[in-house]
């Protein structure tokens, strides 16, 4: 209410300004229209914040004329001063219009605000410069160009710490945050919010801290660190409750409820979202009111109660008509055909689904639009009516090929299902092939994205672990200064000899500070260092090395799926010629082959299927638990797969791989994930020295690597050896030291054989052995309890 009413007061100011301002007819001074334009700014900033942004392009657009007016006057021209003012004033009328349109109109609002910027940069305020760039890189943020929205966010953040502006500073580091949280780098992210909430508690602003405390919260929920995610945000919430601010609480029990949905715990989550509603529908506000009937309807949909869930649909879709934001129509309605179709309401569902439809129209959304004309067509074929069904599938084919593949697969299926039920057999069958084509492509796409979700977060979980143990330091050199400084209160002077003791003791205290201080800065640096030494090689390690063989693994079995499949295509081109010659035992022949041609394809499909499941597994964060593991398939896989990197960063390479393994091995409990990185470490090494030799041309060499197991009564041992130039002896007791290594700069972190020695010795209880012969090569030894 307190919002609303100081808006009324500023409109029906700006009115009578404009009525007082008019009154002075041409004469006028440019200083009271530049109050006016500052006055009109200031208002459409308001609006902006309280989301209305109709209002708030009506006023901007009349700063910018009033402005533009300005510039042309000669009075303005010829004074530098008034010339500056009078460009400041104007761009950030064009910042103001453009945050008003860039909900609607993302890319014209880019357009406006790059001219903005080049008339921010003509004036050389660096503080409105930095404003401008935080603006496009919200714009491209809106276009899904994260990228570019980076680049743009990082410039303003050089810009605010350049002109020391504390505030802005912190708000734009999250918005660096959160941008590098949509690009999947979540130790980035974190530590550009850490920095903002830092600031922002040094000074003492409640909003700034606010946002960084729930920018944290979701990362942590990024990464599945459920109770983190929570922790951070009830620490929003605590601030919310001291500044007495219902719609803040709301707000925050609508992101808890967010976050356990993600968690699974739905019952939890609709308690929360149930009281977000409670204090939302005491206010005036629409559009939060409206995005929590739609999360409570998707979170009682879920739960599998029907009714209850339309019943907030409906509300929500009520609540559509107070907002500018057109998709929440769309929102509401794909939500209300979508229940309404398993409540078996067909005519509802229809009129909800067309209406959403049309609108996703207008607004040329492709990817809205495949969504309603997908669920028409399921709601066409619950009412048995395949033709219809049919010609909604094909508009939602059509939208979904323009905008992505997310639903391409189930509207293949839906169609030749559909064929299926119309007694056209063929074009089911080529629409189950389109099927088959596009869902093996999602399954490969959406594993390898697992990969890299899997990769981020271990290397969001190593710089958490990093910036933990700098924290603890920090917090023991804190207590230790407090412990002293209580000693040093607690000293009484005793007479001129006891001062002259304090002195001196105080005079060699503050030396060894000076040097403690000295040393703990030295180590906190090389902390740093290693940190960064560390997640580069565990990326480079755990996934660099394997990129090239895992694609080498995974392309032989889809060139199979591939040219069996066109195969196929031909030879059912065949079918429908000899049947219709009338040569039926033909056609049976040659769907013999086809029928062999799929087994080949789904052979090689699961093959793929195998290498990707495979990899995730030995791609994931270590959980520390021993397992019954296949030594032998563990040490064969990393074999082939180190072998064909290697290949694919020097063409010219090739070797001998040998393998040895017993077969009475069995499985052996070992932490796979790490025991694979220790085979695959030494296989990798093995490779490097072998090819180092072949590098120097000795004649008549056969670069060869050979892998080995062997089980005693009650050892496993796994023996890495090849035919390198071997270890000199001056290097070999060495080897097994932290950040020591014999390669090149920038080839090796020295950090692989000292990780290696570690798991196999501390992890699992056993040795990591060494031999070798200069000149002859070198054998390591990994020996473990049986």
């Amino acid at each position: 209410m307190k919002k609303c009413f100081v808006l009324f007061l500023m409109i029906a100011a700006a009115g009578q300004m404009s009525v007082a301002i008019a009154g002075k007819g041409a004469n006028h001074s440019v200083l009271h229209d530049t109050a006016r334009i500052a006055y009109l700014n200031k208002l459409a900033e308001m609006l902006l914040k309280n989301n209305y942004y109709d209002s708030s392009m009506v006023y901007s657009s009349q700063a910018i004329e009033i402005s533009d007016s300005l510039l042309r006057l000669s009075t303005v021209k010829n004074n530098s001063i008034y010339q500056t003012r009078c460009k400041m004033l104007k761009a950030k009328a064009m910042a103001n219009f453009s945050n008003g349109l860039i909900y609607n109109k993302p890319n014209d609002a880019l357009d406006t605000l790059k001219s903005a910027l080049k008339l921010a940069k003509e004036t050389g305020n660096k503080s409105l410069e930095a404003v401008i760039y935080a603006d496009i890189g919200n714009a491209y943020n809106s276009l899904s160009k994260d990228k570019a929205a980076l680049v743009n966010h990082l410039r303003s953040v050089s810009l605010f710490r350049e002109t020391g502006s504390k505030k802005e500073l912190a708000w734009q580091l999250n918005s660096v945050g959160i941008t590098q949280r949509v690009l999947g780098n979540y130790g980035d992210a974190l530590e550009y919010m850490m920095e903002s909430l830092k600031i922002s508690r040094s000074i003492g602003d409640s909003n700034t801290t606010i946002e960084a405390l729930l920018a944290i919260g979701f990362t942590y929920a990024f990464v599945e660190m459920w109770d983190d995610a929570l922790k951070f945000q009830a620490q929003a919430l605590d601030i919310y409750r001291e500044m007495n601010d219902s719609l803040g609480i709301a707000r925050i029990y609508n992101d808890m409820g967010v976050t356990n949905m993600r968690a699974g715990k739905l019952e939890v989550a609709l308690d929360q979202h149930k009281k977000a509603l409670a204090i939302r529908l005491k206010s005036k506000e629409h559009y939060y009111t409206f995005a929590s009937f739609l999360y409570i309807g998707d979170l009682l949909e879920k739960l599998n109660r029907i009714p209850e869930a339309i019943q907030y649909y409906e509300s929500a879709f009520n609540y559509t008509k107070f907002s500018s934001f057109r998709v929440s129509q769309i929102d509401a309605g794909i939500s209300l055909g979508r229940a309404y179709q398993k409540s078996q309401d067909y005519d509802k569902a229809l009129n909800m689904l067309t209406l959403a439809y049309e609108v996703a129209l207008e607004m040329d959304d492709r990817s809205f639009q495949a969504q309603a004309a997908l669920f028409k067509a399921k709601v066409y074929l619950a009412k048995e009516n395949p033709r219809l069904a049919l010609f909604w599938l094909h508009n939602a084919e059509k939208a979904a090929a323009e905008s992505s593949l997310v639903f391409l697969a189930e509207i293949y299926q839906s169609i030749g299902e559909t064929y299926s039920k119309m007694g056209d057999f063929r074009n089911a069958y080529l629409n189950q092939l389109k099927y088959s084509r596009v869902k093996d492509s999602m399954d490969v796409a959406e594993n390898l994205e697992k990969i890299a979700r899997l990769s981020n977060r271990l290397e969001f979980e190593n710089k958490q672990a990093l910036q933990n143990q700098n924290h603890e330091k920090e917090l023991i050199l804190k207590q230790a200064e407090i412990r002293r400084e209580k000693v040093t209160r607690n000293f009484s002077l005793f007479g001129m000899f006891v001062a002259m003791v304090l002195m001196i003791i105080a005079f060699i205290r503050f030396v060894e500070k000076q040097k403690l201080n000295k040393k703990l800065s030295e180590t906190l640096s090389d902390l740093k260092s290693t940190q960064s030494q560390l997640i580069q090689r565990e990326k480079m390690a755990s996934l660099g090395e394997l990129a090239a063989g895992i694609s080498h693994e995974i392309q032989n079995p889809l060139n199979f799926v591939n040219n069996f499949s066109e195969v196929s295509r031909e030879l059912i081109t065949e079918v429908f010629e000899e049947l219709s010659k009338g040569n039926q035992q033909d056609a049976m022949n040659i769907l013999e082959d086809v029928k062999e041609n799929l087994d080949k394809i789904n052979h090689h499909g699961k093959r793929a299927d195998s290498i990707i499941k495979g990899m995730l597994q030995h791609s994931r964060s270590s959980s520390g638990t021993k397992e019954p593991t296949d030594i032998n398939a563990l040490a064969d896989e990393f074999l082939r797969l180190a072998y064909h990197g290697l290949r694919a960063r020097d063409k010219s390479f090739n070797a001998l791989m040998k393998t040895d393994f017993d077969q009475k091995l069995g499985k052996v409990n070992v932490i796979p994930q790490d025991m694979g990185r220790v085979i695959l470490n030494l296989i990798t090494n093995a490779f490097y020295a072998a090819n180092e030799k072949r590098i120097t041309g000795k004649e008549n060499y056969q670069p060869t690597v050979q892998v080995s197991t062997r089980k005693t009564k009650d050892k496993v041992m796994v023996l890495v050896q090849d035919n390198g130039n071997g270890i000199p002896q001056h290097v070999l007791g060495k080897i097994f030291q932290p950040f020591f290594t014999t390669k090149p700069a920038g080839e090796g972190t020295g950090l692989g054989l000292s990780m290696s020695y570690d798991i196999v010795t501390k992890g699992h209880g056993g040795e990591l052995t060494v031999e070798t012969s200069e000149g002859l090569g070198t054998t390591f030894t990994i020996v473990i309890p049986a």
